[in-house]
């Protein structure tokens, strides 16, 4: 018959042999994990030092005050640009020229309507008529790009030149 404490015996011993080399195995885990989690103390340390020794808290927070300040500047840029550009408005934009032979007798187109605008449409026609013994100069003044004063040919088309021309450069902005 089969001896039952033999039997018991052997698998306790094989039990303890096995239990043995699975507590190797994991106090050999445990030790290498352990000198792994001390490197990366060391690394962390050195990274929360930053590089030139100081905290990288502090240099975190440093960067975070100088974006805030950046951010507000950023602001009020606009507002100013806002402004500017409403300023703008009011400026020479649109400048057309025309240049003409007002009398048949003279030539090298002489005499010219130059349109000075802004934005809005709003400025001045000047046109000089250059004739072989006297010059004349007008100024008429325009308001959203009509004149009350009656308008020549060439001012009308200096005018038109001037609004053309800045709708280009729109174009290709």
């Amino acid at each position: 018959m089969i001896n039952w404490n033999q039997m018991i015996g052997h698998q306790v011993e094989m039990y303890l042999g096995v239990s043995l080399v699975a507590i190797l195995i994991l106090s050999m885990i445990v030790i290498l994990l352990w000198i792994n989690l001390i490197a990366f103390k060391k690394k962390f340390k050195q990274l929360m030092k930053g590089a030139e020794g100081q905290n990288i808290e502090t240099i975190m927070l440093d960067q975070q005050k100088a974006m805030e300040a950046h951010h507000k500047t950023a602001e009020e840029n606009q507002g100013r640009m806002e402004a500017i550009e409403e300023q703008l408005k009011d400026c020479v934009q649109r400048v057309g020229i025309v240049r003409f032979n007002a009398f048949d007798d003279i030539g090298s187109s002489l005499s010219y309507s130059i349109a000075i605008l802004d934005d809005r449409m709003n400025g001045v026609v000047l046109t000089g008529i250059h004739g072989r013994y006297e010059s004349s100069s007008y100024a008429k003044e325009v308001k959203r790009g009509v004149s009350e004063q009656h308008l020549s040919v060439e001012e009308v088309e200096a005018i038109r030149i001037a609004r053309e021309k800045h709708q280009r450069q729109e174009a290709q902005a």
